[in-house]
């Protein structure tokens, strides 16, 4: 193993014996240690996933009857499921389960898209590269943790994934070291944080009226804000993207500060301001 290669395998923390089966790889700022899985696709850890590695084999979460019977599909319009892994060495993690939409044309609504032209899906790997850079940030906005990205052998037809070669060439282009191939799925796999939304949040509280649409309203202010502080922005930002944690007692978490304590989900759109697709 060259010097490169063993210094990422380092960083990430991969355990000597797992590092055998193990190739380091760094794509968009990202590292990652990619293993080929028992059906000859490809698995590409984080340093968030390497110790969750045997929970994150697909044979103990992707086998096809564990899937199906064990998933909970969540709000949104993407195929996103919250999904229990099976049980190895007595613990189980709970995943969110997101199927990549790159290549697709973004639903968006004629305002948004009038305003955002350049509208692209994040694919992957530049979805983990800028949260990975935002979770580095001060001070932190949460985001959910990026554990791995599964690669499925399995190639499609063309007209079964929904994507444009011309997306698809685009984001090529851009990022010509990037491997993305137009036949394949790309499943991105987060760890899961208990989610109660800005919207099931004010429902939770009785908010109603004036009230429910202020904080509402505040909510997503106060997010948009963070992320320009920060350089970034969600093009579909929303309080279905904004989760809040109410207390026993009836109230909201905050931060010290008094400001709202509030993680962001569904980052498909997250992107550094001034990007053009």
């Amino acid at each position: 193993m060259h010097g490169c290669a063993a210094s990422i395998l380092k960083t990430l923390a991969v355990p000597e014996a797992m590092a055998q089966d193990g190739e380091a790889i760094s794509l968009l700022g990202v590292d990652y240690a990619r293993f080929k899985t028992w059906d000859g696709g490809d698995l590409y850890l984080t340093r968030f996933g390497v110790p969750l590695r045997e929970q994150l084999d697909p044979e103990n979460w992707y086998a096809p009857d564990w899937f199906a019977a064990s998933r909970k599909r969540l709000p949104g319009t993407s195929a996103i499921y919250r999904v229990r892994t099976k049980p190895v060495r007595g613990m189980s993690i709970d995943l969110v389960v997101r199927f990549s939409r790159v290549g697709e044309e973004v639903p968006l609504d004629w305002l948004t898209v009038c305003k955002y032209p350049h509208a692209e899906f994040n694919s992957p790997f530049e979805e983990f590269g800028v949260v990975m850079e935002l979770r580095a940030l001060r001070p932190r906005i949460f985001l959910k943790k990026p554990l791995a990205i599964f690669v499925p052998a399995e190639r499609l037809e063309l007209w079964q994934t929904g994507r444009l070669e011309s997306k698809i060439a685009a984001k090529l282009a851009r990022h010509p070291e990037m491997e993305l191939d137009i036949l394949r799925q790309y499943i991105l796999l987060y760890g899961w944080i208990e989610q109660m939304n800005a919207v099931e949040a004010a429902d939770a509280l009785r908010f109603t009226g004036g009230s429910r649409e202020s904080f509402l309203a505040v909510s997503t202010r106060c997010a948009i804000h963070d992320l320009e502080q920060h350089g970034f922005r969600m093009l579909d930002i929303k309080p279905e993207h904004i989760i809040v944690r109410v207390r026993s007692d009836g109230s909201l978490l905050r931060r010290r500060s008094g400001q709202l304590a509030y993680a962001l989900v569904d980052y498909e759109l997250l992107e550094r301001l001034g990007e053009s697709g």
